[in-house]
């Protein structure tokens, strides 16, 4: 019996690697919605509470969610990479005088 990462052809390193940056990206994403959707005097304190102010805080924001998209894109080029490299070392290795016995 195999696991899901085995029966698709991608190492497990791989497959751990992009569900870390799948989550991280979420993470980032929702506190950028959140920055949009609450005002500074609503926030909890680890993510810029203002006392007294009805503004946002734009620029968290929009670098939250910057970060939470490229992070989702790193996570599904984790998953989609194909290396080209072991296909054309195999087929220099057949095709040089060491590869022959």
């Amino acid at each position: 019996m195999s696991s899901v990462g085995e029966s698709a052809g991608r190492p497990p390193g791989r497959m751990i690697g992009a569900v870390v940056a799948g989550i991280i990206a979420l993470l980032f994403i929702v506190a950028g919605f959140i920055y949009v959707a609450e005002p500074a005097k609503s926030l909890p304190s680890i993510m810029g509470h203002v006392a007294n102010s009805n503004g946002h805080h734009p620029l968290r924001a929009a670098g939250c969610l910057i970060v939470g998209v490229v992070l989702a894109v790193a996570a599904w080029f984790i998953l989609n990479y194909k290396p080209k490299a072991q296909k054309a070392a195999a087929a220099a290795k057949e095709s040089s005088p060491a590869g022959h016995s």
